[in-house]
């Protein structure tokens, strides 16, 4: 897997007006950096998760088809999760795979989505259930593209940012001192804790790539997550609903965890969304949650982050409910 580069914009221009590139970018990023796009080959979807959708996919590929994109066509996606996420998943699909560059422009993006491979889109409201495994060629960072990046998506790549320091006790002693000043975006802070962030992502995709054991644990917070942020119609950041999530799911089985690791979980997570747990019942959440593709035999699984390690946990339907039912009006 290649390592993530760092790259000015400059760098990022000449990458996009390559021989036989096809560029995949969203409306914000476009209306933000028009003239990054000038004289290239590509092509806009509307921003948002609304959008990460199959649907989107084949008017992708058919624009590729009509601009005469081939097998040799390297597809760039330049963006947020979102765009990620669809680029590489109709470059794993146009003519049977072609290359793709990620170039993503949100925090969530540099530290987590963009780094692995994972492509795919959205069916149904459900996240991610249809994709495929497709390494981008190289993957390019320039933290230039953050200034103009709303709180809300700031947000969203905290929630994720904070998901891998309760994986990885370095990047938890080095976040739990200073969430406030990353939240408040001081760059100090932010910049070493991405490298952290960004490096063991890498390092859990190495090991793991197709998810078989070691990088499911990547999906702390993710049941729940996944599950109301479906339910609360995408209101939040995905990464917000991870922070949601991962209280959620420490709260139900917070006879596993020790008070003082409780209490550091919860403290990460709520820095990251002060947003009221959305108002829905247990048994929303559960038939929800009961779609998720980490679910295996009828059984929700729920990844939680102890300090020494990552169990994973399989409840019935019903224990999943009774566990939810048991906290949910003090979350």
């Amino acid at each position: 897997m290649n390592k993530a580069e760092l790259i000015s914009i400059d760098e990022i221009k000449k990458v996009i007006n390559g021989d036989n590139v096809f560029v995949i970018t969203d409306t914000n990023v476009k209306a933000l950096y028009s003239s990054v796009f000038d004289g290239t080959r590509h092509a806009v979807i509307i921003a948002g998760e609304a959008n990460k959708n199959l649907e989107t996919v084949g008017r992708l590929i058919v624009e590729m088809v009509e601009k005469g994109c081939n097998r040799k066509t390297t597809v760039v996606a330049v963006g947020g999760g979102v765009v990620g996420d669809t680029a590489g998943y109709v470059a794993a699909s146009y003519m049977r795979g072609v290359k793709w560059i990620n170039v993503p422009t949100t925090l969530l993006a540099m530290v987590d989505s963009s780094i692995g491979g994972k492509t795919g889109v959205d069916v149904g409201g459900y996240k991610n259930v249809c994709g495929a495994f497709h390494l981008p060629v190289r993957v390019l960072i320039c933290r230039d593209w953050l200034a103009t990046l709303p709180d809300r998506e700031w947000l969203c790549g905290c929630g994720e940012m904070i998901k891998h320091a309760l994986l990885d006790e370095d990047i938890f002693k080095a976040t739990l001192p200073v969430i406030d000043k990353l939240v408040a975006r001081d760059m100090d802070v932010t910049a070493p804790l991405m490298e952290m962030s960004a490096r063991y992502k890498e390092s859990i995709v190495e090991a793991d790539f197709k998810e078989g054991g070691l990088r499911k644990r990547l999906n702390v917070g993710h049941t729940v997550g996944h599950a109301v942020e479906k339910l609360d119609n995408f209101r939040l950041s995905h990464g917000q609903y991870v922070a949601l999530g991962i209280v959620a799911e420490a709260t139900m089985l917070k006879n596993e965890l020790d008070i003082n690791r409780y209490n550091d979980v919860i403290r990460l997570a709520h820095a990251v969304t002060t947003d009221a747990f959305p108002k829905l019942t247990s048994e929303e959440i559960t038939e929800a949650s009961k779609a998720d593709k980490k679910n295996g035999s009828g059984e929700i699984v729920i990844m939680l982050p102890t300090g020494n390690d990552v169990k994973e946990i399989a409840l019935t339907p019903d224990e999943f409910k009774e566990k939810l039912e048991a906290c949910i009006y003090d979350l």
